[in-house]
């Protein structure tokens, strides 16, 4: 479970556009926006060493500390330049400790697959799934036990075990995962078929010539 001591120093951010954001960069600091129901969004800057810790430990939710002032936020989007490997900027959305968030929570697969082992292929429908809960309660991500999942079968909504305190609105019935059999397989009749069919137009000639 994720839990809100994930504290990480923040400051106030003065300097807005592309230059102000490359010099924020260099200067070790990753530009950020806290959004907050009502309240007019915040602009700060986060400590990039700070951050790549609590990152490491794949957290959701953090303190963030502006001097003597804290406060609760849900990690709501990353933005990453892939091609130079630095964070460009992070969405923060401030949360009410005393209430329920919703979260989006990702999915992870547990338990070696039978239907993998039989030469299927595992693929998930629902790569994370919206949550509600405490945000004491909020878990780093949701279990799906997959180990009985044979070909063919799926793993649905309803089949999840949720952590205490955690409760999902989804539709019971929505597949989060099933298993399929191989594209080259699933082909396979197709292509027999195919096979087949010059020899049936040779037949049909030679029935012609006869006549």
């Amino acid at each position: 479970m994720s839990k809100v001591n994930n504290e990480i120093a923040v400051q106030s951010r003065k300097e807005f556009g592309k230059c102000a954001s490359r010099r924020a960069r260099k200067a070790g600091m990753i530009p950020a926006v806290v959004y907050s129901k009502g309240k007019e969004a915040k602009s700060i800057m986060v400590d990039a060493d700070a951050w790549k810790v609590l990152a490491g430990h794949h957290v959701q939710m953090v303190t963030l500390v502006d001097g003597a002032a804290k406060s609760s936020a849900l990690v709501k989007e990353v933005q990453f330049n892939h091609l130079k490997n630095y964070v460009q900027h992070i969405d923060f959305q401030e949360v009410d400790v005393n209430a329920d968030l919703t979260a989006m929570v990702p999915v992870h697969a547990h338990g070696d697959c039978i239907g993998v082992n039989h030469g299927g292929i595992l693929e998930f429908e629902l790569h994370e799934i919206e949550v509600i809960c405490h945000p004491d309660h909020l878990p780093e991500s949701i279990p799906a036990e997959v180990s009985s999942l044979d070909i063919g079968d799926q793993l649905h909504v309803k089949d999840l075990v949720m952590p205490e305190g955690v409760r999902t609105d989804l539709d019971p019935e929505a597949v989060v995962a099933h298993v399929v059999r191989p594209k080259e397989e699933a082909e396979a009749p197709a292509a027999e078929e195919a096979a087949t069919e010059p020899e049936a137009i040779k037949e049909k000639k030679a029935d012609a010539e006869a006549k």
